[in-house]
């Protein structure tokens, strides 16, 4: 029988059944489940768990993309908690969120940096509020904790945020992590000292991510000026001359690199570790990576006594290169060489073994459950992770046909390397009829900001501008402030004039950005939002099919992905079944992969030939 104790609300539509089915799956085997936006995933997955945890006395570790994530599982658990359950939750911070000592630095600093400016103080017993924490007598929490209550108990009582969460965990029901605690291998430990994984129920949230969250997570990379710092590091701290030639020769490699990319035209090139090896002549200078590690951890120390954050290039490109090292022999493991936008030279370890690395980090816990609002093919998706045995369920609203329309456009295609003048140019013209007829809010999301940059070079401004709607134009650099304001304008020009957004599918905007109702109703979706053909995709597609045949590579490295993009895409329209939806799918190549779309557009599907039968079929929705 189905317990619901735990849940704080009153279930509504197949709640319910997805409860039922994590209860009756959790002891045997692991579980992958795709439900949409604003279901109400995290309180039904909370609930379904809890009175297996705690009769099992198993823990729950929630991952998240994102620290500022970490809070939302705690607020559904403190919901729980007035209902009258006895649970216990924190939401987990990093050192750069809590560390109340690093405020005496006179620069910001990152993760590894804070990390050893912390042992440090602990070490000198500099730390007063370390020091505080071991000796003051703190009160027993029996309620979830958020961040943000936390570190203002921290702050009052003058203790270590950081490590005073970490003291709740062994009292916690639930605790909620960003990514980086269960992937990336050089922060999980923290997690793991202090909780038995394979006793614990990990939850991915958002778990579409992982195909590609490792390489991303456990990123190593350098640039051209990463190389000329530590030359200059070099010089300043009287190096030897061994260092210093060995660092104009890495510098000379990097020249070289960058100066075939320009002349050639090209974003990027994969280069094996051999190459870079040779290139710097490393044979002679074997294990200069310890030496630059050895010069670098003496810099950031001496910085340290300086109150400087402890940052150091000659540290970094020794840990580039004995990463490199250690991974020259692994079959999907390459580096790639890429021009940034200032035209500067990088150069980044890319790991593509998403299945070995993640079937090892799943043997650890005693289940796993992947939650996702666009997995697309499970079956795939799960071959790609490497979770071999486990049981799915994919939860679909009861959409009403009337609430949507999909609307295929035959004769237009972004297919090719570039989209040309007179393809983009039938593109211009095709959306000036689909906001043309469309009086409510709606968004033109382009397969990427290169082809929405063609698009508005060749006039769509022009085109939209006398309609009389206001039109807001997300751009690359945009930062985070500047675009939660355009959102917020925009979502409040559902009750005035009417907005058009214009984004990317691969922006802020096209993931995690809520439209409910009125706020946006119709979706103009120009390409589908394929990677570009770069060295690094190629490189992936070559180990998809290595790995899993031509079909499938390409599928599982190429097709999918973008599947995913164009689904996140066309969800910003709806968050409920009740929401109501025109959604263009502006590529005849849509016909082919519609089947691996979400529900609410393949629901109700036209397919058209001409602009004017857009703006007929458009106009006839009744959008009220």
């Amino acid at each position: 029988m189905v317990d619901i104790s735990y849940f704080p609300y009153k279930p509504r539509d197949k709640q319910l059944e997805l409860i039922d089915f994590i209860q009756r799956n959790i002891e045997e085997k692991d579980i992958i489940i795709e439900a949409p936006t604003g279901f109400g995933k995290t309180a039904v997955v909370l609930s379904a768990l809890l009175p297996f945890s705690i009769k099992k006395d198993k823990k729950i570790i929630w991952a998240v993309r994102t620290g500022t994530e970490t809070d939302r599982p705690i607020e559904e658990l403190k919901k729980i908690h007035e209902k009258g359950n006895d649970v216990m939750g924190i939401s987990i911070r990093g050192k750069k969120d809590m560390c109340l000592l690093k405020r005496e630095l006179k620069e910001d600093v990152d993760y590894e940096e804070v990390s050893l400016f912390c042992k440090i103080k602990i070490k000198n017993n500099e730390c007063l509020y370390y020091k505080r924490l071991n000796e003051a007598k703190i009160p027993y929490q029996d309620s979830p904790l958020l961040f943000t209550e936390i570190l203002k108990f921290s702050e009052d009582n003058k203790i270590c945020p950081y490590y005073y969460q970490l003291s709740q965990i062994f009292d916690s029901h639930i605790i909620a992590v960003n990514y980086n605690y269960i992937f990336n291998e050089n922060v999980s430990w923290v997690l793991r000292n202090k909780i038995n994984f394979n006793d614990s129920i990990l939850v991915v949230d958002e778990a579409h991510n992982l195909q590609f969250l490792l390489s991303s997570l456990n990123m190593k990379e350098i640039t051209i000026g990463t190389v000329r710092n530590a030359i200059r590091e070099a010089q300043e701290f009287g190096a030897e001359i061994k260092v210093c030639e060995f660092l104009q020769k890495f510098e000379a490699l990097l020249q070289r690199i960058m100066k075939f990319l320009r002349e050639n035209g090209k974003e990027d090139v994969a280069i094996s570790l051999q190459q870079l090896l040779e290139g710097c002549d490393y044979e002679k200078y074997y294990g200069i990576e310890q030496r630059l590690i050895e010069l670098g951890r003496k810099i950031r120390l001496r910085k340290l006594k300086e109150n400087k954050a402890p940052r150091s290039s000659l540290f970094r490109l020794g840990q580039f290169l004995a990463s490199a090292l250690e991974t020259i022999n692994e079959e999907g493991v390459r580096l790639v060489a890429k021009i940034d936008e200032e035209h500067k030279i990088t150069l980044e370890i890319f790991d593509m073994r998403a299945k070995e690395i993640y079937s090892n980090i799943w043997n650890r816990f005693y289940r796993v459950i992947l939650c996702s609002g666009t997995i697309g093919s499970i079956k795939s998706f799960a071959e790609i992770i490497g979770l071999n045995t486990y049981e799915s369920r994919r939860v679909e609203y009861n959409y009403k046909k009337e609430n949507f329309l999909s609307i295929i456009t035959n004769d237009l295609s972004t297919r090719g390397e570039y989209l040309g003048e007179e393809e983009a140019k039938k593109y211009i013209e095709y959306i000036e009829a689909f906001v043309r007829s469309v009086n409510e809010n709606c968004a033109i999301f382009s397969a990427s900001y290169r082809i929405q940059d063609t698009l508005i070079n060749l006039g769509l401004l022009n085109k939209l501008n006398p309609l009389g709607r206001k039109i807001f134009i997300e751009r690359q650099d945009m930062q985070g402030d500047e675009a939660r304001r355009m959102m917020e304008e925009f979502k409040i020009s559902s009750a005035g004039t009417k907005g058009v957004l214009i984004a990317s599918s691969t922006g802020r905007f096209a993931e995690g950005a809520d439209f409910p109702g009125k706020e946006l109703e119709a979706i103009f979706l120009v390409g589908i939002p394929f990677d570009r053909l770069t060295a690094k995709t190629k490189l992936l597609m070559n180990y998809y099919v290595k790995k899993y045949g031509k079909r499938k590579g390409i599928f599982y490295s190429y097709v999918l992905p973008a599947i995913r993009r164009a689904s996140h895409v066309l969800g910003r329209a709806t968050r409920s079944p009740d929401d109501k939806a025109v959604l263009v799918l502006g590529d005849r190549r849509y016909r082919k992969i519609l089947k691996y779309l979400p529900k609410f557009v393949r629901i109700n599907v036209k397919t058209i030939n001409s602009k004017e039968e857009l703006y007929q079929l458009v106009q006839k929705f009744d959008f009220n």
